[in-house]
Protein backbone atom coordinates (compact mmCIF):
# COMPACT_ATOMS: atom_id res chain seq x y z
CA UNK A 1 0.00 0.00 0.00
CA UNK A 2 2.81 2.28 1.04
CA UNK A 3 4.19 1.99 -2.64
CA UNK A 4 1.01 3.11 -4.36
CA UNK A 5 0.68 6.33 -2.15
CA UNK A 6 4.41 6.60 -2.86
CA UNK A 7 3.48 6.78 -6.70
CA UNK A 8 1.02 9.62 -5.43
CA UNK A 9 3.50 11.44 -3.64
CA UNK A 10 6.38 11.15 -6.03
CA UNK A 11 4.48 11.53 -9.72
CA UNK A 12 2.05 14.92 -9.03
CA UNK A 13 -0.45 16.35 -7.24
CA UNK A 14 -2.74 13.81 -6.20
CA UNK A 15 -1.41 13.98 -2.48
CA UNK A 16 0.06 17.13 -1.18
CA UNK A 17 2.78 15.26 0.81
CA UNK A 18 6.07 16.07 -0.52
CA UNK A 19 7.90 12.89 1.10
CA UNK A 20 7.02 9.57 1.43
CA UNK A 21 5.91 8.53 5.35
CA UNK A 22 8.39 5.80 6.61
CA UNK A 23 6.83 2.11 6.86
CA UNK A 24 6.40 2.32 10.44
CA UNK A 25 4.19 5.88 10.54
CA UNK A 26 2.11 4.45 7.49
CA UNK A 27 1.31 0.88 9.92
CA UNK A 28 0.62 4.00 12.82
CA UNK A 29 -1.55 5.59 10.85
CA UNK A 30 -3.25 2.70 9.27
CA UNK A 31 -3.77 1.36 12.84
CA UNK A 32 -4.79 4.55 14.34
CA UNK A 33 -7.50 4.77 11.45
CA UNK A 34 -9.12 1.51 11.68
CA UNK A 35 -9.96 1.72 15.36
CA UNK A 36 -12.48 4.00 14.58
CA UNK A 37 -13.36 3.78 10.23
CA UNK A 38 -13.02 1.32 8.10
CA UNK A 39 -9.32 1.06 6.03
CA UNK A 40 -10.34 -1.02 3.42
CA UNK A 41 -7.86 -2.91 0.74
CA UNK A 42 -8.11 -4.21 -2.50
CA UNK A 43 -5.59 -7.42 -3.56
CA UNK A 44 -4.65 -8.87 -6.93
CA UNK A 45 -2.76 -11.68 -7.23
CA UNK A 46 -1.83 -11.01 -3.56
CA UNK A 47 -0.63 -7.59 -3.92
CA UNK A 48 -2.35 -4.23 -3.15
CA UNK A 49 -3.74 -2.84 -5.92
CA UNK A 50 -5.38 -0.17 -4.09
CA UNK A 51 -7.02 1.10 -0.93
CA UNK A 52 -9.69 3.97 0.68
CA UNK A 53 -10.28 4.64 4.04
CA UNK A 54 -12.84 7.26 5.97
CA UNK A 55 -11.51 9.05 9.19
CA UNK A 56 -12.98 11.67 11.32
CA UNK A 57 -14.01 14.84 9.69
CA UNK A 58 -12.89 17.24 12.24
CA UNK A 59 -12.17 17.08 16.01
CA UNK A 60 -15.12 18.23 18.06
CA UNK A 61 -17.77 15.82 18.93
CA UNK A 62 -20.46 17.33 16.81
CA UNK A 63 -19.02 16.10 13.85
CA UNK A 64 -19.33 12.41 15.07
CA UNK A 65 -22.00 12.10 11.97
CA UNK A 66 -19.61 13.00 9.08
CA UNK A 67 -16.22 11.22 7.70
CA UNK A 68 -13.82 12.33 5.12
CA UNK A 69 -12.50 9.79 2.98
CA UNK A 70 -9.88 8.74 0.79
CA UNK A 71 -9.06 6.51 -1.63
CA UNK A 72 -5.41 5.22 -3.68
CA UNK A 73 -4.99 3.17 -6.55
CA UNK A 74 -2.56 1.63 -8.51
CA UNK A 75 -2.36 3.34 -11.51
CA UNK A 76 -2.58 0.08 -13.83
CA UNK A 77 -5.59 -0.70 -12.35
CA UNK A 78 -7.92 2.06 -12.45
CA UNK A 79 -11.01 1.60 -14.97
CA UNK A 80 -11.60 -1.99 -13.23
CA UNK A 81 -14.68 -1.15 -10.65
CA UNK A 82 -12.23 -1.68 -7.72
CA UNK A 83 -12.39 1.99 -6.79
CA UNK A 84 -16.25 1.34 -6.85
CA UNK A 85 -16.42 -1.47 -4.77
CA UNK A 86 -13.96 0.16 -2.36
CA UNK A 87 -16.31 2.60 -1.80
CA UNK A 88 -19.32 0.89 -1.86
CA UNK A 89 -18.07 -1.53 0.96
CA UNK A 90 -17.34 1.65 2.80
CA UNK A 91 -19.91 3.82 2.75
CA UNK A 92 -22.00 0.29 3.40
CA UNK A 93 -19.88 0.18 6.71
CA UNK A 94 -20.03 4.08 7.31
CA UNK A 95 -24.08 3.81 7.44
CA UNK A 96 -23.76 1.07 10.07
CA UNK A 97 -21.52 3.24 11.70
CA UNK A 98 -24.40 6.05 11.54
CA UNK A 99 -22.20 8.37 9.73
CA UNK A 100 -24.56 10.57 7.50
CA UNK A 101 -22.18 12.80 5.50
CA UNK A 102 -19.04 12.07 3.55
CA UNK A 103 -16.25 14.49 2.47
CA UNK A 104 -13.57 14.14 -0.22
CA UNK A 105 -11.00 16.78 -0.59
CA UNK A 106 -9.33 16.60 -4.22
CA UNK A 107 -6.57 18.60 -6.16
CA UNK A 108 -8.66 20.57 -8.63
CA UNK A 109 -6.33 19.47 -11.34
CA UNK A 110 -7.46 15.77 -11.07
CA UNK A 111 -10.67 15.76 -13.20
CA UNK A 112 -10.54 12.10 -13.41
CA UNK A 113 -10.84 11.86 -9.18
CA UNK A 114 -13.66 14.84 -9.29
CA UNK A 115 -15.81 12.88 -11.89
CA UNK A 116 -15.10 9.26 -9.85
CA UNK A 117 -16.38 11.25 -6.99
CA UNK A 118 -19.26 12.89 -8.77
CA UNK A 119 -20.13 9.31 -10.43
CA UNK A 120 -20.42 8.09 -7.47
CA UNK A 121 -22.93 10.49 -5.83
CA UNK A 122 -20.51 13.31 -4.52
CA UNK A 123 -21.45 16.80 -5.31
CA UNK A 124 -19.11 19.98 -5.54
CA UNK A 125 -19.46 21.87 -2.51
CA UNK A 126 -16.37 24.32 -2.70
CA UNK A 127 -13.27 25.12 -3.91
CA UNK A 128 -10.57 26.48 -2.48
CA UNK A 129 -7.84 28.68 -4.73
CA UNK A 130 -4.11 28.40 -4.61
CA UNK A 131 -4.50 26.18 -1.16
CA UNK A 132 -1.02 24.35 -1.70
CA UNK A 133 2.00 24.75 -3.51
CA UNK A 134 3.46 21.23 -5.09
CA UNK A 135 5.83 20.36 -8.35
CA UNK A 136 6.26 24.69 -8.70
CA UNK A 137 2.97 25.30 -8.93
CA UNK A 138 -0.46 26.74 -6.41
CA UNK A 139 -3.13 24.04 -6.28
CA UNK A 140 -6.75 24.39 -5.93
CA UNK A 141 -8.83 21.85 -3.54
CA UNK A 142 -12.47 21.13 -4.24
CA UNK A 143 -14.77 19.60 -1.53
CA UNK A 144 -17.10 17.24 -2.37
CA UNK A 145 -19.87 15.91 -0.25
CA UNK A 146 -22.38 12.81 -0.25
CA UNK A 147 -25.10 12.57 2.18
CA UNK A 148 -25.61 8.80 3.13
CA UNK A 149 -28.77 8.93 4.95
CA UNK A 150 -30.99 11.50 5.85
CA UNK A 151 -29.85 13.55 9.19
CA UNK A 152 -32.37 12.23 12.19
CA UNK A 153 -33.39 14.61 14.57
CA UNK A 154 -31.35 12.51 17.25
CA UNK A 155 -28.85 10.77 15.67
CA UNK A 156 -27.52 7.96 17.02
CA UNK A 157 -24.09 7.73 18.74
CA UNK A 158 -21.34 6.68 16.18
CA UNK A 159 -20.06 3.24 16.13
CA UNK A 160 -16.25 2.97 15.97
CA UNK A 161 -15.48 0.46 13.51
CA UNK A 162 -13.40 -1.70 16.14
CA UNK A 163 -17.02 -2.08 18.02
CA UNK A 164 -18.87 -3.49 15.25
CA UNK A 165 -19.37 -6.98 15.46
CA UNK A 166 -17.51 -9.58 13.21
CA UNK A 167 -20.45 -10.21 11.38
CA UNK A 168 -21.56 -7.04 10.73
CA UNK A 169 -18.47 -6.46 9.31
CA UNK A 170 -18.66 -9.71 6.94
CA UNK A 171 -22.10 -8.17 5.11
Amino acid sequence: MLAIFSHYIRKGTVSFEYSVPSISDFQKKIIRISSDYPFLVAVAQDTPVGYCYASRFRGPAAYDWSAETTIYLDPAWHGHGIGRRLYDTMQSILTRQHVVMLYACISAEHSQSVGFHAHLGFRETARFHRAGFKMGKWLDIVWMEKRLSLPPINPNPFIPYKSLTDAENAE
